[in-house]
């Protein structure tokens, strides 16, 4: 079979299937695994598939969200997961670090597990700021425009504030995540007010359980390879560190 047969055939077997195992396309075209991985990858470089650990997936699979939920809503959902999350970054934060923590439940979960001291923070969120000073945390909340539905305050005037602080380090929350468009969130406002902080972060991290992932919004706010994710595995139960790029 020629490289192209093999080309058109692995993309309708991957979209019929929604996603399939490397072994599966090597039974179906009578291939070399060495030659389906080969082919996958060029592929995936083309955006004709996404390539998965141990197989590849439809592009159709990225499931585009346009509304987001209320903040109540997401309280309640991958609580243990976000448990998990929180206390692994919260263990990285260390003392005399200067830290800012992005709007969002996941961050919001670290914040019990702190127990490094002489630490100050910075955040966009109401909510998380409140939190904060329960823990006798020495905190800084942002000005802006106060949106509602996430609690967060964003803006052009959040982002010039911004300009005044040099963070050692950063956490993140995010809506969707994508192999190929990255950290995205459904409002240009808080994209905005997050790229900034991250551009003012010394590191920074992703904080996002494995929901996330294959999610798309309206506006990605990064797509730096450097930028590390800390979610958890598909067990649930163990903290896994990637890029946007990798699967879980």
């Amino acid at each position: 079979m020629l490289k192209e047969e093999r080309f058109s055939r692995i993309i309708d077997l991957v979209n019929d299937k929604g996603s399939i195992k490397t072994v599966e396309i090597s039974d179906d075209l009578g291939a070399s695994l060495a030659t389906i991985r080969r082919d996958l990858n060029e592929l995936d470089s083309l955006n004709k598939i996404k390539k998965v650990f141990g197989g590849a997936s439809s592009i159709k699979n990225a499931q585009f969200i346009g509304i987001e939920e209320e903040m109540e809503n997401k309280l309640t959902k991958n609580i243990d997961e976000k448990k998990i999350i929180g206390s692994y970054a919260a263990s990285l934060i260390k003392e005399n670090d200067f830290v800012y923590l992005d709007t969002g439940t996941s961050v919001e979960a670290l914040i019990p597990f702190i127990d490094a001291e002489n630490t100050s923070y910075v955040t966009n969120s109401i909510s998380i700021g409140q939190k904060l000073s329960e823990r006798n945390k020495k905190v800084f909340i942002l000005p802006g425009e106060f949106k509602k539905g996430t609690g967060a305050l964003v803006g052009a005037s959040t982002c010039q504030y911004l300009e005044n602080f040099n963070f050692s380090l950063g956490f993140f929350g995010t809506n969707g995540i994508d192999k190929d468009l990255a950290f995205t969130t459904p409002d240009i406002n808080e994209a905005m007010v997050k790229s900034k902080a991250l551009s003012r972060c010394m590191k920074a991290y992703v904080l996002a359980d494995a929901s996330k992932f294959g999610k798309v919004f309206q506006v990605t706010f990064s797509k730096d390879d450097d930028l590390k994710i800390i979610s958890n595995s598909k067990s649930k139960d163990e903290v896994i560190i990637k890029n946007y790029k990798e699967e879980i």
